[in-house]
């Protein structure tokens, strides 16, 4: 297999790949400790909150025939775009993306390389949010997809604890 920008080339094996990261449905890299744009590691009450990272979206996996959920959906690179590492229990933690110029976007969440959590559309317009109530410490591997195969957005990746924060 070969990496080219972040992105995945060649057919991905079922199991255990490149440094221990299990994959779902034998295409997404889960529980690494690589993604496309970073790793953030946070406490609880982190500050500044939200956290914002650039991402750029799409990829070349359909996550809608995976079978990983409802509203999992839209296209995807194998690598997670952010692996965040959560040191305690959060009464509440959203992850929500905005496209800069207004693509269609989807947002993936792998929690503790066990639940999915997905969504396309949120608080009536097309950036997506996942809202994790009561999430344990641990890895949350996240993908920020494009809805329609072939495009890619840049958009902002939110992380937060704070219910007035949303797309």
């Amino acid at each position: 297999m070969t990496q080219t920008r972040g992105r995945w080339a060649g057919v991905a094996c079922a199991g255990v790949l490149a440094a221990g990261a299990a994959t779902a449905q034998g295409a997404l890299l889960v529980g690494g400790s690589r993604a496309n744009f970073g790793v953030q590691r946070l406490a609880p009450g982190f500050v500044p909150d939200p956290r914002r990272v650039a991402v750029v979206s799409g990829g070349a996996l359909n996550a809608r025939a995976m079978g990983l959920g409802p509203g999992c959906v839209g296209w995807v690179t194998a690598q997670p775009d952010l692996i965040v590492r959560l040191t305690g229990r959060s009464a509440n933690l959203r992850f929500y993306a905005v496209a800069a110029d207004g693509t269609d976007i989807t947002l993936l969440v792998n929690a503790n390389r066990t639940v999915w959590r997905c969504n396309d559309d949120s608080f009536g317009g097309t950036n997506p949010s996942v809202d994790l109530g009561n999430a344990a410490a641990g890895q949350y591997d996240v993908w920020v997809g494009s809805f329609r195969q072939g495009t890619t957005a840049r958009a902002t990746l939110h992380i937060t604890e704070l219910a007035a924060n949303h797309p």
